[in-house]
């Protein structure tokens, strides 16, 4: 959003944080009408758990051999940008679930010392923001039990959306699964911004737009891949390794895609839980046009090696 830094790595995975949440806690801690450093701290325990929730995700999606590039924290959440999700139901799940099952243990670990500290329930303590040790203990269990149960949230990409899309994919293919998921998110994504709007609560809106954009990004994604998988399996033969199928560039004029020179694939991998840079754009963005088109053919590529070398 506003650009980030590195702050540390973890598990061989680098958490970066996004500029927005420094501009959060200095704007909480200048403006707060209570007492801001009880703001402050429970800031930075949304911000350890957000951390934690995503080092779920990591942990699963490591069991799996899949390679984690990084974490971003920013200020409604946070992001772990994988190399690939295999198009595996069980994997999706697992990863997906991972994040929220963080949440959920720490929980149930703060509920006993909470009750230890002399609380008889959570509803001896107010939801406010307090510096009390038995205040910071239930406002970790309910940051926690929401962060947990609102990513379970049908709403493609966020982890329940995610699980959606991995049952879809279990009885059809995992572009129309995606398609099924991506639709869904939508429509909590306009649910959360009219939401947002008529309560004139801003995050709701920001979440909702964020849904919207990321889903959208994602579906993407995914479309290229299975358009580059497409192209692969109506080559003759194959390519040897170093070629292709190679990006396909079109002009307004062209009806067919037209092979690109040879380069080395990008290291950004499609299919990653925070939708990466376009893996086959070699300059020229292509557009939804140009996806489509790459849907629809079923020619045959040219090998390299039968190229005149004149």
């Amino acid at each position: 959003m506003f650009g980030s830094f590195p702050i540390a790595r973890v598990f061989g995975t680098t958490i970066r944080i996004d500029l927005s949440w420094v501009l959060l806690v200095i704007g909480t801690a200048a403006l707060w009408p209570g007492d801001p450093l009880a703001a402050v701290i429970n800031l930075l325990i949304i911000f350890t758990l957000v951390a934690l929730h995503e080092l779920g995700h990591t942990l699963a999606a490591r069991a799996f051999k899949i390679e984690v590039l990084d974490i971003t924290l920013w200020f409604l959440g946070g992001m772990a940008r994988m190399r690939e999700i295999p198009e595996n139901p069980k994997v999706e799940i697992i990863v997906a679930l991972a994040g929220p099952a963080v949440n959920f243990v720490l929980a149930a670990i703060a509920l006993p010392l909470m009750l230890a500290s002399g609380v008889a329930s959570m509803s001896d303590i107010a939801p406010n923001a307090t510096a009390t040790a038995a205040g910071l203990l239930g406002n970790f269990i309910l940051i926690n039990l929401f962060m947990g149960f609102s990513n379970l949230l049908p709403a493609f990409p966020m982890d329940g959306g995610r699980v959606f899309r991995a049952l879809c994919g279990a009885f059809t293919d995992w572009l129309t699964a995606t398609r099924i998921a991506a639709g869904l998110g939508k429509l909590f994504a306009v649910g959360l911004i009219v939401l947002g709007f008529t309560s004139k609560q801003w995050s709701f809106a920001a979440v909702g737009l964020f849904v919207w954009l990321a889903g959208s990004r994602e579906l993407w994604a995914v479309r290229m891949r299975r358009a580059q998988q497409q192209m692969r399996e109506n080559t003759f033969g194959g390519f040897p390794p170093g070629y292709g199928p190679r990006p396909a560039t079109f002009t307004e004029s062209e009806t067919e895609p037209t092979p690109a020179s040879p380069k080395e694939p990008s290291d950004d991998a499609s299919g990653a839980r925070r939708p990466s840079d376009n893996p086959l754009d070699q300059g020229g963005k292509l557009d939804d046009d140009a996806i489509a088109k790459l849907e629809r053919f079923r020619g045959r590529l040219r090998d390299p090696r039968d190229s005149d070398p004149s």
